[in-house]
């Protein structure tokens, strides 16, 4: 294949990862939830932050290890060069038993089955896999059952090939504090505790970011911070927390329009006014949904702007109005430029959609950069590199 004769011009759009703001929501939690320790939650590519970049930038500040959902996304930091502890929290697959030890990952086990395939791994590579045992105290997901508590514990205290590094579980109805589901949970979770030996040395850990922010007494030794640490609080939370994803694009092409003038698939914008109207260069493929699309604003020069018609696969079509705009210009579809700011619970709100779906779906083909501070505007980014992915 030759050589390209001639640079690529890059993408007019792009994921902007604040790092700093990062590392600042991760003191906050850290002095919040003090003396439990914060064990940051990397799944899902760090909800669509950048798990290797996320971790790397942890690691030094005295994380508790890094959690994933699976046995693949461990391997992925550890070929990056993470090396701190990795608890795997999705069952280990049949099969992955081989590559929990040689990449010395730490598994979540909520099920019987698990629990044998690993203990023979660690059998057969003369060592002892540390472990934590999941228990299903309310959740009705995974879980080990409560009461095969004690004898699992006892089990792993004579086993050759596992060690007891864990006890956990997972709240339900964390986001509604009041929910007498918490205090039954919390229960369970106690009794639990209560049938470990004294001397088991296991970490302790049931609250995720919702608990760890509204009830501290469902912190104990570990809480596992995902949504907080990328910079959102559950709704009415004041937690001093900073968004830590921005989207950026450039208008790509401009034209003014007449009264009248219908845009878009299905003409679902009509022009009310003469006006201008900007196209940029995101659609649903990028991660944008589509049901945001009749409602979405974005902002131009630190003032909104309403999307015109239904978001395309690659495109959208905004409606600058009267001020205008001028390809080039830089457009936030998330976060902030000037006083405003577009928050993914607002995105998420107009799609009728989690902010999780949000954050992950946000970068299936963007590229990413890492940044120190939120800059206002794509073209003045202070660029520390790209993210790694």
């Amino acid at each position: 294949m030759p050589e390209a004769s001639h640079a690529v011009e890059p993408r007019r759009a792009r994921v902007e990862i604040d790092l700093a703001a990062l590392e600042r929501n991760f003191r906050r939690l850290e002095a919040r939830v003090a003396p439990a320790r914060v064990l940051p939650v990397v799944k899902a590519d760090a909800y669509g932050h950048g798990a290797v970049a996320v971790a790397r930038r942890l690691a030094p500040l005295g994380a508790a290890g890094v959690a994933v959902a699976l046995v693949e996304e461990g391997i992925e930091l550890r070929r990056a060069g993470v090396r701190e502890a990795i608890l795997v929290l999705s069952p280990t697959p049949r099969g992955a038993e081989e590559a929990l030890v040689e990449f010395e990952l730490t598994p979540a086990i909520s099920g019987a089955d698990q629990l044998e395939r690993i203990e023979a791994a660690g059998t057969r590579a003369g060592r002892r896999i540390p472990v934590h045992l999941k228990f299903d105290t309310g959740m009705t997901r995974l879980g080990l059952p409560p009461d095969a508590a004690a004898g699992l514990v006892d089990r792993l205290r004579r086993s050759p090939g596992l060690a007891l590094a864990g006890l956990m579980s997972h709240l339900a109805e964390a986001e509604e504090p009041a929910s007498p589901a918490n205090d039954r949970q919390l229960a369970a979770f106690r009794e639990l505790v209560e049938r470990l030996p004294r001397d088991s040395g296991c970490a302790l850990h049931l609250a995720n970011s919702a608990g760890a922010l509204q009830l501290p007494e469902t912190r104990f030794d570990l809480v596992r911070c995902g949504l907080a640490l990328y910079g959102i609080a559950p709704e009415g939370v004041a937690a001093d927390l900073e968004p830590v994803m921005s989207l950026r694009a450039e208008l790509v092409q401009v034209r003014d329009v007449e009264v009248g003038t219908r845009a878009g698939y299905g003409g679902r914008w009509t022009a009310t006014r003469p006006t201008r109207v900007g196209v940029v260069p995101v659609g649903y493929a990028d991660g944008y949904p589509w049901r945001a699309g009749e409602s979405a604003e974005a902002l131009l020069g630190g003032r909104r702007i309403r999307h015109a018609g239904a978001v395309s696969m690659d495109l959208m079509l905004f409606d600058l109005g009267p001020a205008g705009g001028e390809v080039g210009d830089s457009v936030t579809l998330l976060g902030r430029d000037g006083g405003e700011e577009i928050a993914a619970r607002e995105i998420a709100g107009r799609a009728g959609t989690l902010v999780y779906e949000v954050l992950c779906h946000f970068g299936l083909r963007l590229p990413r950069r890492a940044v120190e501070g939120r800059p206002a505007a794509a073209g003045t980014a202070t660029v520390a590199g790209a993210a790694p992915r």
